[in-house]
């Protein structure tokens, strides 16, 4: 079984002249390229393109850059010409049902290998599967989110486990740019005790659950300055009320706004205010109170509001 976290042929084209990179015309990243069908896809609003063999602006090449499962595949097929091959992520799996019939492929007919991304990391007991290969481990360690290292670390012990679930002694292999990185070293060696000695220190340390909550309110809306404008607003105002004798001994902090990871999808801004607090009553009573009055503000027309505790985005 191999694991890759990112469907698709590469992450993205870019021009090897000017360097531009083909951008979703309705969101703020990149196209993702996709070999199977030669298209430059959107995998947050769908957006779709032909992929172009010259950059539009300059005419230079275009380069494909990083890995994707559909290219993890063009290469095994290359260098096992004639091994049988299951590819599972969210473009083989679309017809209902179609996830457990490549399961049972893979088990009945005994294919050698699986490629895919997180649908083959957790649930899978095959006992002839003694191989597993975790490929650019480090993928989800750097990303903005204080989970990233519990989410890096669950992976890789999870794919790992599907080696070795029968008689035969199983290897797990791990590709990683960065094989001394504590999260890396302890998932290899499974040690969970470990891992949540470091972790916990860590989200002590910069009062991270489950030390204090983090909720996010996140403004959208089809015009940025509007979004920007509005979160503002509503930022002063709970800042207002978290500094009055009310709450005196709520220990707060606000930042913000700032972008989202993603600051726009499917031409909607997305702006977030950050309030690092302990979930108290009070707390939620005031937010769900703020959001009202919100809602209910004509200046704010146009933008929505809603909030998350620890959220997973």
């Amino acid at each position: 079984i191999l694991f890759l976290n990112r469907r698709g042929n590469s992450r993205y084209l870019v021009c090897v002249e000017c360097g531009d990179v083909p951008t979703c015309p309705r969101c703020s990243v990149h196209l993702t390229y996709h070999s199977v069908n030669q298209r430059l896809v959107c995998h947050y609003c769908g957006y779709t393109e032909p992929a172009r063999a010259r950059c539009e602006k300059c005419g230079g090449a275009l380069k494909p850059i990083g890995s994707g499962t559909q290219k993890i595949e063009q290469e095994l097929r290359w260098i096992f010409p004639d091994t049988p091959l299951l590819r599972m992520d969210a473009d083989t799996v679309t017809a209902r049902g179609s996830h457990e019939l490549l399961l049972r492929r893979f088990e009945t007919e005994k294919i050698p290998i699986l490629l895919g991304t997180q649908m083959v990391s957790k649930g899978l007991d095959f006992e002839n599967v003694t191989l597993v290969g975790v490929l650019d481990a480090d993928m989800s360690l750097y990303v903005s989110n204080y989970r990233a290292a519990e989410t890096t670390f669950s992976l890789i012990t999870q794919v790992a486990g599907r080696a070795g679930r029968g008689e035969k002694e199983g290897l797990a292999l791990i590709q990683t740019m960065t094989p001394e990185h504590p999260v890396i070293r302890l998932a290899a060696q499974q040690d969970y005790d470990a891992f949540y000695e470091m972790e916990i220190a860590i989200r002590q340390l910069h009062g991270c659950p489950p030390f204090q909550d983090l909720f996010f309110l996140t403004f959208t809306g089809l015009y940025e300055d509007q979004v920007v404008q509005a979160a503002m607003r509503f930022r002063n105002r709970l800042r207002a009320q978290l500094q009055s004798q009310a709450f005196a001994g709520c220990r707060a902090t606000l930042l913000g706004p700032a972008p989202c990871a993603v600051a726009k999808i499917n031409y909607t801004y997305r702006y977030r205010l950050t309030l690092a607090a302990k979930n108290s009553k009070p707390l939620r009573l005031l937010l769900a109170q703020e959001l009202c009055i919100f809602a209910k503000e004509k200046q704010n027309r146009g933008v929505n509001a809603y909030a998350d505790v620890n959220s997973y985005d």
